[in-house]
């Protein structure tokens, strides 16, 4: 009994001689306490991150899937190409005897491209590329033992819808059959009459104008219409954190087309188009846009406000004449430059190193960094080859989409030519589609639908934005946006 006494006692001399302890035992425990919720939520959040870890990792093992997918369906594209390539190679070697392949004759394709106005950047890269493939397919013919060979005559029609009639009618008269272009939908949709009434294939690389897909006529198309680019251009703005748009844009078919499919896709996302700004197309090398800025300040200013304050997207649907726009703009109103979102640009403005390289709209281009949608092509073992074929013939210079298009245009009306036996258009026009959805090219697989369009079920566009690189402005790829699943992988977000 003594000693358990004895123990109570010590007990509560060790208590009251440690001043505080009850509170340094609360308070310890309270720290422990802490510290282990500390702990757990540690865990927490490393359980957080490994989901979010796995659920990227699923997303990549789903596009991997998917790119897996696509090369099975190129892989099978090009067995077919490789099919059909022999074949006409046997059809050649059949030829020879009569026919083209033993006339020894040179035949001509003709080329309406822009040199010298708002599209000669893509203009020059298109003429570029089509003398590539007229060397590429006279060595083809001299392998199959056929003395026919193929030339170009390039003219500059400069975006003018009446130049590019005339010279048209020239190569008409001159006897050519089929014509490479023209690059833009307004001088396409000038043009078509006097094609089909004449006969005159015409294949252009970049009209993308959706008023012109029209079955059965002579204009054939190897770019996807706008209706698909204005859900990759929608989706661009919404994705930057766009809630209300303002589009100014050329008064064309192209223009009109392209912002009609944007707003409307634009309207699906949820968005809400404050504005359409139309300008006069035919300003030539000389563009006043004195009432335009002035309409488009106005409008930004009511627009951004309440809800839609620094969310208000400005979409500009333009072409070369979009660098003009900018040095006015930066001269007028300074302001809009210098909002939270970047200005967004489409396939007119892209890669445009004109509009990059000038000594005041390059920099002003950089500022607002002009992420501008561009038709991407799937690219293959001919894509590639090519590249590399014309970085060594142009230097500094680079083949995209619409070049490679054109590139791809010149093989179709030789092989259609080849195909129907004779250089004529009725028959060209007759058996075009089927070439074309026999041809795997540089753009991949050329099939078309019934208006003569390209038929592609999941396009891709690319988006390019300007940045300032060692003090010089320079178009950079930014993301991609997958047509499949309309959805955006960045790599430089603008």
């Amino acid at each position: 009994m003594q000693s358990v006494l004895f123990y109570k006692v010590a007990l509560l001399v060790l208590l009251a001689g440690a001043s505080g302890t009850t509170a340094t035992v609360t308070f310890y425990y309270r720290g422990r306490e802490n510290d282990l919720g500390s702990q757990v939520a540690n865990l927490g959040t490393r359980n957080d991150s490994q989901n979010s870890e796995i659920s990227s990792l699923k997303r990549e093992l789903d596009n991997l899937t998917g790119q897996i997918s696509q090369l099975n369906i190129q892989i099978g594209q090009l067995n077919t190409a490789n099919f059909q390539l022999g074949n006409l190679i046997a059809q050649l070697r059949a030829q020879l005897a009569n026919g083209l392949c033993s006339s020894g004759r040179t035949v001509t394709i003709g080329e309406l491209v822009d040199l010298s106005s708002a599209l000669s950047t893509q203009g020059v890269r298109a003429k570029d590329a089509s003398l590539l493939a007229t060397n590429d397919i006279n060595s083809f013919l001299s392998t199959a033992g056929c003395n026919l060979r193929f030339a170009v005559a390039v003219d500059d029609y400069q975006l003018d819808n009446s130049i590019a009639l005339s010279e048209l009618q020239s190569l008409a008269a001159a006897g050519v059959q089929v014509v490479v272009g023209p690059l833009n939908s307004g001088a396409a949709q000038y043009l078509l009459s006097y094609a089909n009434s004449n006969h005159i294939v015409l294949i252009s690389p970049s009209s993308t104008s959706r008023v012109l897909a029209i079955p059965n006529d002579y204009l054939f198309r190897t770019a996807p219409n706008d209706g698909v680019q204005g859900l990759a251009d929608a989706r661009m703005m919404i994705d930057r954190g766009a809630t209300a748009l303002i589009i100014v844009q050329r008064h064309d078919s192209y223009g009109d087309t392209l912002a009609n499919a944007t707003a409307k896709n634009f309207e699906a996302l949820g968005g809400v188009v404050g504005a359409t700004i139309q300008y006069d197309a035919s300003g030539g090398t000389g563009f006043d846009f004195t009432s335009v800025l002035q309409t488009l300040n106005n409008d930004f200013q009511t627009a951004n406000t309440g809800a839609y304050a620094n969310k208000v997207a400005m979409d500009f649907i333009s072409f070369e004449e979009f660098g003009q726009l900018i040095i006015q703009a930066n001269a007028k109103y300074p302001a809009l430059l210098n909002g939270p979102l970047p200005w967004f640009g489409t396939d007119g403005d892209a890669q445009d190193t004109v509009i990059s390289g000038n000594a005041t709209a390059g920099p002003l281009a950089a500022q607002v960094k002009l992420p501008s949608t561009l038709y991407f092509p799937v690219s293959n073992a001919k894509t590639q080859a090519l590249d590399s074929k014309f970085a060594a013939a142009y230097p500094g210079n680079v083949c995209e989409s619409y070049c490679l298009g054109a590139y791809d245009d010149v093989w179709l009306a030789v092989l259609a030519t080849l195909q129907a036996g004779s250089y004529d258009g009725v028959k060209i026009q007759s058996i075009l589609p089927t070439v074309a959805s026999n041809y795997y090219g540089v753009e991949g697989w050329l099939g078309l639908d019934s208006s003569g369009d390209r038929a592609t079920s999941a396009s891709s566009y690319q988006i390019w934005k300007v940045v300032s690189q060692s003090g010089a402005p320079t178009w950079i790829l930014a993301g991609t946006w997958d047509g499949s699943s309309d959805t955006i992988t960045w790599v430089s977000p603008p």
